[in-house]
């Protein structure tokens, strides 16, 4: 091929892995001419680097990795991954092209207007499958161990490379092996899919079972507290017995009183129904009291029909509450958060307030950002990512307003 049709085939192949990619993990909708300057540079190195296969193929894929991850923000690893994952995924289709057009239209030879045409119906095809078939993305979410991550690199970049170096270096020996080749290559995408999912579940129980270990030893705190008052309740009476008997009834009504305000906030606690937001509030009640901040609550929803896991709804309100203290710690007067959890249509809704207009305009708008923090130290700036990444995953969003001397952090889970 020349350089000009070399430019073209490249340009739609990479047109097709974008789309794909987009159905995964690319969603972000206002970047198109960000996506139309990767694919037209990846096409443009590809055509011009074509004297040398190995050059061609690891300048032009490493090219389009290095500017995903610096538009979209990205881990280097993770876009290594879904690269490589979607390009074996096309070339599986090539493959089932190319194999239909040698047993039923004749002998392909690498053509200029029939590479186009197939190009052209795998574009069709990811198409298809970008506005009909339904992709879990919350499975392509997940923070995996690097090690893991690793594996599948290797695995991914291995099947890829050689057959890409085996189709520039001889062509005929892959269009005279087709069906062998496709169900190989079939056969080993899947068993790699399917170790990632296993990988994942995996994963996800070692967290279900942090934080329920976690989390467990709160609630046996909340029963001990309980049992605790319940054995107080026999002095309780007798302290009033004798207020009765020695007062005119004034300071029996102020110890009657404050022991009801004592018992509200541990019945208000039992009432919360589901356990991992039941023991988080407890532990920030606790956690106020010592910092001498207001904490104001109120739960009318279990969380039971919602897509989060128990760890990932942990750090959802761990992070928002543990922001908002931070927030109000250095603020004069009264330090007021406020958690309200509750249902607005088909939404479950985790409204957090704080006191005071703690961000700066300036910042308002990389809140969201991986690693930005306005605290120092390290390994800061990943809690409001962390919560905005599973929100969104979800379906839903995060709206942050600044009104009337409070700040709001709403959140839509769906």
């Amino acid at each position: 091929m020349t350089m000009m049709e070399s430019f073209i085939v490249t340009f739609i192949e990479e047109v097709c892995i974008f789309i794909l990619w987009s159905k995964i993990s690319l969603r972000n909708k206002d970047i198109l001419l960000e996506n139309l300057f990767i694919i037209l540079i990846g096409a443009l190195i590809t055509s011009i680097t074509g004297f040398n296969v190995y050059f061609n193929m690891g300048i032009s894929y490493l090219t389009i990795i290095f500017l995903v991850c610096i538009v979209y923000k990205k881990k280097i690893i993770r876009t290594i991954v879904e690269f490589f994952a979607i390009l074996a995924f096309i070339m599986i289709m090539q493959l089932i092209c190319i194999f239909i057009y040698n047993k039923y239209i004749g002998n392909y030879q690498g053509e200029f207007l029939i590479s186009v045409f197939m190009q052209l119906i795998i574009l069709i095809l990811s198409l298809v499958i970008y506005y009909f078939i339904p992709i879990l993305k919350k499975y392509f979410i997940y923070d995996i161990n690097a090690k893991v991550i690793f594996y599948f690199i290797m695995n991914f970049l291995s099947y890829v490379l050689i057959l890409k170096i085996i189709w520039n270096y001889d062509m005929n020996l892959v269009l005279n092996n087709i069906p062998e080749l496709i169900v190989t290559i079939i056969t080993m995408f899947s068993i790699n899919i399917l170790l990632y999912f296993y990988i994942i579940k995996v994963e996800q129980e070692k967290r279900e079972s942090k934080v329920q270990s976690k989390y467990s030893e709160l609630l046996r705190n909340i029963t001990q507290e309980l049992r605790a008052r319940q054995h107080d309740f026999k002095n309780h009476l007798n302290v009033m017995n004798g207020l009765i008997e020695n007062t005119n009834g004034s300071e029996l009504k102020e110890y009657i009183d404050s022991l009801n305000n004592s018992m509200t906030v541990m019945e208000d606690i039992i009432y919360i129904e589901n356990p991992i937001v039941r023991a988080i509030i407890y532990s920030k009640i606790s956690e106020a009291n010592s910092e001498n901040i207001k904490f104001l609550y109120s739960v009318n929803n279990s969380f039971t029909n919602i897509n989060v896991k128990d760890y990932e709804l942990a750090e959802i309100l761990s992070n928002l509450i543990d922001n908002a203290f931070e927030a109000v710690e250095s603020q004069e007067g009264e330090k007021l958060v406020s958690i309200k959890i509750y249902l607005e249509g088909e939404s479950s809704i985790v409204k957090i307030i704080n006191s005071g207009i703690t961000l700066k305009s300036d910042n308002i708008k990389r809140i969201f950002e991986r690693g930005f923090s306005t605290k120092q130290g390290n390994n800061r700036g990943y809690g409001l990512y962390n919560t905005k990444k599973i929100v969104e995953r979800t379906g839903g969003k995060i709206q942050l307003s600044l009104e009337d001397n409070i700040t709001i952090f709403k959140l839509f889970i769906k």
